[in-house]
């Protein structure tokens, strides 16, 4: 049973249970109507793959990606433990990590966007693990959890913590998320990350920006990129990402004593080449001075880079791990923090 409060309102969830509360903000990448009739066409049994290949393999082959594609997971076989502890999803998304780790583990799969949780259960029902995957639609600010978590997932989360709300400073915000995770962990669980690098070469290179498809700005440090940022939209920048001595540092503050760092190539998001980096990068630095990463992409839409910027960040990276310099560049990482 998952005891937790929402709103000073005490409730209970089980595995199989969902517990939703509409909301209007959320990080959306569809359309409301198109993604309901999406659940519509899986609830009346078609499968959600199929569903899924059909709508977007064509239209949109950058989502289609990653929605379907294992390499999604590939990062939780290296490093969760075989013990099946409670696992919390935060930003579930798709369901691409909950529905996976619920074969083998309770998970909950916490998601505020109404839409979204509905498509999680239509196609864990259809994957046969609904009965482990216990659901909650609801902002994570808005939840205190009294049971704690073995492991506490927060995949393509923690820039956009700040985004959709206007109660505190994105950054701050981003803070408090963190020391909030610190605090609903079981002794001795982790929290699992995965986040684009503030300083990533190809977005050093005048790659786009994930999040807000613009180069040359969210690669300054904050308070130059705030402003850089106003002075091209009259708008606040709402998300952040770190270098990895910047985000070492949020998580030491935040109450996390031992943190592990992974370079993701060519990102988080699909992963085909996952380096541990605790050994200083010496490990990195020994493959990139041998063997060219997988070919990088806009990971704003998915889209090819430039072919003369895929030859560049091949010969700088090469340059970079001869020269035992590589890891503050990686394009992304994965952290695991206990």
């Amino acid at each position: 049973m998952i005891r937790f409060t929402h709103l000073d309102r005490c409730l209970n969830l089980a595995p199989g249970e969902v517990f939703s509360l509409p909301r209007e903000q959320g990080f959306r990448d569809t359309a409301t109507a198109d993604l309901l009739g999406l659940i519509g066409e899986i609830e009346a049994g078609r499968p959600w793959r199929e569903a899924v290949r059909a709508r977007y393999a064509t239209a949109r082959p950058w989502l289609h990606r990653i929605i379907t594609e294992p390499a999604r997971t590939a990062f939780f076989d290296q490093v969760l433990p075989a013990d099946p502890g409670l696992t919390l999803d935060i930003g579930a998304g798709w369901g691409q990590v909950c529905r996976e780790l619920a074969a083998r583990r309770t998970v909950v799969a916490l998601e505020p966007v109404a839409e979204r949780l509905a498509f999680i259960r239509a196609a864990a029902r259809q994957d046969g693990v609904a009965g482990r995957l216990a659901c909650i639609g609801a902002d994570y600010f808005e939840v205190r959890f009294e049971t704690r978590f073995n492991t506490i997932c927060a995949i393509g989360v923690l820039e956009w913590v700040g985004a959709f709300q206007t109660l505190a400073d994105p950054q701050e915000r981003q803070r408090a998320f963190l020391r909030k995770v610190r605090a609903e962990l079981a002794p001795g669980g982790c929290l699992v990350l995965g986040i684009e690098n503030r300083l990533g070469l190809k977005y050093l290179l005048g790659a786009p920006d994930d999040h807000t498809g613009v180069p040359h700005i969210s690669v300054l440090p904050a308070p130059r990129a705030r402003a850089r940022w106003k002075e091209r939209t009259q708008g606040d920048l709402a998300c952040f990402t770190y270098s990895q001595a910047e985000l070492a540092l949020m998580l030491e503050e935040s109450g996390f004593d031992d943190v592990g760092f992974f370079a993701a190539f060519p990102d988080y998001k699909l992963p085909e080449k996952i380096v541990p980096l605790h050994d200083g990068g010496a490990g990195l630095d020994a493959w990139l001075a041998q063997e060219a990463p997988p070919a990088d992409h806009n990971g704003h839409d998915g889209s090819a880079l430039d072919p003369g910027l895929l030859r560049s960040l091949a010969l700088r990276y090469r340059a970079l791990g001869a020269a035992g310099a590589a890891h503050p560049f990686v394009p992304s990482f994965f952290v695991v923090a206990r």
